[in-house]
């Protein structure tokens, strides 16, 4: 099997076992209160970064929508990140 064809099925499969659903949700929030948070601090506005750091990192979801996307952009970070080690290593397509 090459990268090309793990890559999709890194992605499926981790999102469809428990551990690795609840995992992907914690490291898409993670991702996601990083690019909340360098936005408002990068240009200037510190309370609004401290706000915006505090709403995405400490408040519980609001919606089912938000918690799938958080674990769906987990799963795929985590797996471009598979794919790239992958590909440094010289896997096969």
């Amino acid at each position: 099997m090459g990268i090309g064809i793990g890559f999709p099925k890194y992605v499926i499969f981790t999102l469809l076992s428990g551990w690795g659903f609840v995992s992907m949700y914690f490291f898409g929030g993670t991702i996601t209160t990083l690019f909340k948070t360098f936005n408002q601090l990068f240009s200037g506005h510190f309370i609004e970064a401290f706000l915006q750091y505090y709403i995405y990192s400490a408040l519980p979801p609001t919606s089912v929508e938000h918690i799938i996307f958080q674990a769906i952009l987990g799963a795929v970070v985590a797996g471009v990140s598979w794919f790239i080690a992958m590909a440094a290593r010289g896997a096969p397509l």
